[in-house]
């Protein structure tokens, strides 16, 4: 009995550890404030870009795909594919195909990401922590603020954070035992880094730091490892001429962006993220990485983690040299040092404690941790959006198009379109009436049009509801002829939807308006053409409820 039972208790220990790690990602996912989760801008137009691709597939527009993407985004405009890799809303595809759309369901790739953080922090701690060490180290990690933060918000922070995770695993095991499988699927882990989002560069100078510390010298005559870095740069290669077309505003915020507080010049930009690492990654991992200065000299020495000592610090490194000189500070910038640091705090916990112990601890610290993460970082709910969306859906003519002006005018567009209407489309006022790069910091260039012309341009695009934010950029000539506009005889207010943040938090868009227009006619069947700033060119287009929509009488 005793030979058969050996076995069997480390392999239980091993699916615990994981079952700890799925269940912590699904504790953030049954607690993110969805379906009213949307805090960030981009949140929703990350989930309309999955939406996207699953109608492609639904309607697989072979013979013209790019005027096929131009209309859906003249249709619901609230798309960021054109800036972003796709990888992410690929792997989001099948939920929405099987789910239909929803926040819920476009969190769900998200919490499956945040497991894969997990898991690949646990295989780094593994080999000198055990089982309990390894389920402490994710735990800690997915409990940091700011990884709870972000993990429940339909962002790229926690996929772009994963798969560097992921890497360094596998170029870690690498390290031990030589197999080529490790260092191809280190590759592989590092090429869907950068196809997921292009800030992981800084990550990708893992691989040459594995090969050296494996083979030094020897490394450039390495035929696997030179095999591995020519298809890595093939994986890169084609977001290169991409960031040089519509790249734009990514290398504004790299060098400095004129409404950015810290320029890389300033000293402050490179100790910014040490001073912000209580807040970032949490009481437990700060005192874990004094515990590593206090620890390196003895990490240094031993020789067990001769390569992964090296290797966590380079991941480190790479990471803040990188994002310290992106001129925009963010946490969710931070988060990508978050994952190397807890390594290397719960291997010098393991140098401070003698085993069993020092695993045990880990594991106290993980749960501690992860429970505060759990209920102190959760988002705010943005209550009014889903709503006023659904109301709008509801009361909205065939064939009509439905103006959007605000804060969160993605928010709205998002949930338009999960309301189902397939004959309505969405136009932004902002789109209309105002190009603005990137953010309204940056420059906005208002259209000169008087009440008289803004009218009748919104009669001729079909608009029979508008859902307003009150006084929303009305310090801007055109946006207050607009706001008139809807106030006057030609439009009837029909709801007041109010706004707030849950728990309460000050929020610029306190209220929405629903107003119906009084004299409605279907949209003219023109094409209609925008221009794009951050793209720089002008996408011309059919909006989809043209393509059924009644003759202009």
């Amino acid at each position: 009995m005793n030979g058969i039972a050996s076995p069997v208790r480390p392999l239980a220990l091993r699916w615990s550890a994981v079952f700890l790690v799925f269940a912590a990602a699904a504790a953030l996912w049954l607690s993110a404030p969805a379906p009213d989760g949307f805090l960030w801008a981009d949140a929703p137009r990350h989930a309309m870009n999955a939406v996207l691709l699953a109608d492609a597939l639904r309607e697989l527009p072979l013979s013209r795909p790019v005027q096929w993407v131009f209309d859906y985004y003249l249709t619901w405009p609230a798309l960021s594919i054109f800036f972003y890799p796709p990888l992410f809303y690929l792997v989001s595809v099948p939920f929405v195909l099987a789910f239909g759309v929803s926040e819920s369901v476009s969190l769900v790739p998200v919490a499956l990401h945040a497991a894969l953080l997990g898991l690949a922090i646990a295989a780094i701690v593994r080999p000198f922590l055990g089982e309990a060490g390894a389920a402490g180290a994710a735990l800690l990690l997915l409990g940091a603020p700011a990884v709870a933060f972000w993990a429940r918000q339909v962002m790229l922070e926690i996929p772009s954070a994963a798969y560097p995770a992921l890497a360094a695993a596998c170029l870690l095991a690498w390290l031990r035992d030589g197999r080529r499988t490790r260092l191809w699927a280190g590759t592989a882990a590092l090429a869907a880094a950068v196809w997921t989002k292009l800030s992981t560069v800084y990550a990708l100078p893992l691989l040459p730091l594995a090969a050296w510390l494996r083979l030094g010298p020897a490394a450039i005559r390495d035929r696997d490892v030179r095999h591995a870095h020519l298809a890595l740069a093939l994986a890169v290669l084609p977001w290169v001429p991409h960031q040089l077309l519509f790249g734009r505003h990514n290398l504004a915020n790299v060098a400095g962006a004129s409404d950015l507080v810290l320029q890389p010049s300033e000293p402050l930009s490179w100790i910014w993220y040490l001073l912000e690492l209580p807040r970032i990654g949490g009481v437990l991992i700060s005192c874990l990485a004094v515990l590593v200065v206090l620890r390196l000299p003895s990490l240094f020495r031993d020789g067990s983690l001769v390569c992964g000592v090296p290797f966590l610090l380079g991941w480190f490194s790479f990471a803040y040299v990188f994002f310290s000189f992106v001129a925009l500070k963010e946490d969710r910038q931070g988060l990508h040092l978050l994952a190397p640091l807890a390594a290397l705090g719960v291997l010098a916990l393991s140098r401070t404690l003698v085993a069993p112990w020092a695993g045990r601890l880990a594991l106290f610290l993980g749960v501690v941790g992860f429970a505060q993460g759990l209920l102190l970082a959760r988002p705010p709910a943005i209550a009014g959006y889903r709503e006023a969306a659904a109301t709008a859906a509801a009361l909205a003519r065939p064939n009509s198009t439905v103006l959007v002006s605000g804060e969160r005018d993605g928010t709205l567009a998002f949930w338009l379109r999960a309301a189902g209407r397939d004959d309505i489309a969405v136009l932004r006022a902002d789109k209309l009436l105002l190009e603005v790069e990137a953010r309204r910091a940056l420059g906005v260039k208002e259209a000169p049009w008087s009440e008289e012309e803004i009218a009748e341009r919104l009669a001729r695009e079909g608009v029979d509801l508008v859902l307003a934010q009150a006084e929303f950029w009305t310090d801007l000539a055109v946006m207050a002829r607009l706001e008139r506009v809807l106030r006057s005889e030609r439009f009837v207010e029909i709801a007041r939807i109010p706004i707030r943040a849950v728990p309460h938090r000050p929020l610029p868009d306190r209220e929405l308006v629903l107003y119906r227009a009084r004299a409605w006619r279907p949209p003219e069947t023109a094409s209609v053409r925008i221009k794009v700033p951050l793209l720089g060119l002008e996408i011309e287009g059919l909006p989809r409820n043209r393509r059924t929509a009644a003759p202009s009488s």
